[in-house]
């Protein structure tokens, strides 16, 4: 989920499954209480139809947070000039580096650098089409 009407649409799918969402946040949803198996495979099947998926996998979940931080980080626009990605996520994640690494590269098919500069592009290509900076504000 990266912003405000997906995480709106994620919260309205489980309260059309009859769950009651306490917190929807980008990649989390904290529930009030345990869902069902049925519950849990009507709320998949709804959610897959906007491209969401419900992850149960231990290496899907520490992707997606590595994911969410990052896109978290580019979003709020405060990189500071000399940001380092790798004490940013060991900091936030207490995980070694390398190891988170060497995953994203497997799971995902590029880097974790290769992903925050395709991150930046992203929002720099937003900013650009909002017209609201300059192109000296935005660089």
């Amino acid at each position: 989920m990266v912003c405000d009407r997906c995480i709106m649409v994620v919260r309205q799918e489980f309260e059309k499954a009859g769950l009651v969402p306490i917190n929807v946040n980008m990649g989390q949803v904290i529930l009030k209480n345990l869902p069902s198996e049925k519950q849990l495979k009507k709320i998949s099947l709804q959610l897959n139809q906007f491209g969401f998926e419900i992850l149960d996998d231990k290496n899907q979940k520490l992707i997606e947070k590595i994911k969410n931080l990052l896109i978290e980080k580019v979003q709020g626009g405060d990189i500071e000039e000399h940001f380092s990605i790798t004490e940013f996520l060991t900091r936030k994640l207490s995980k070694a580096y390398t190891q988170m690494s060497r995953l994203f590269s497997e799971v995902e098919g590029i880097t974790l650098e290769q992903f925050f500069i395709l991150q930046k592009t992203e929002k720099v290509k937003e900013l650009l089409v909002y017209d609201e900076l300059t192109l000296s504000e935005i660089a």
